[in-house]
């Protein structure tokens, strides 16, 4: 069985928030814990992570994306939000392992798989 994770797409000026773990840039996500709500699950990813909140969900994506994770054994089911976190300024993420992607970018860069397939149907619905 498909662990359950949630992503969260932030895309400003035309780029994206990627993180990177590993060999692969990612989407910011992570597993949803027992009992907890996708939004929460969002919360709790986007405060490790980038050490911020999230400031808006502008939408939940229609479909899941499933397939092997990149950072644990196993398939993932992944639910897709896009939002945007509370940092103002796109300089603000100073995280080494995070950095702001253009879409012609993204093409040039290791993505995993999962992440691949996520962007690919956000572009084609945006």
């Amino acid at each position: 069985m498909a662990i359950k994770v949630v992503d969260i797409i932030v895309e400003r000026r035309d780029k994206i928030l990627l993180i990177k773990k590993g060999d692969f840039w990612i989407l910011p996500g992570t597993e949803i814990k027992e009992g907890e709500s996708e939004l929460e699950c969002l919360g709790r990813v986007v405060s490790n992570e980038m050490d911020d909140q999230v400031a808006s969900i502008f939408k939940k994506l229609g479909k899941t994306i499933k397939g092997p994770s990149p950072v644990r054994p196993g398939d993932v089911e992944v639910s897709i939000y896009v939002g945007d976190i509370g940092k103002k300024k796109m300089s603000d993420v100073k995280d080494c392992n995070a950095h702001w992607f253009s879409r012609e970018s993204i093409a040039t860069i290791r993505l995993s798989n999962i992440t691949k397939q996520i962007l690919d149907y956000y572009f084609s619905e945006t």
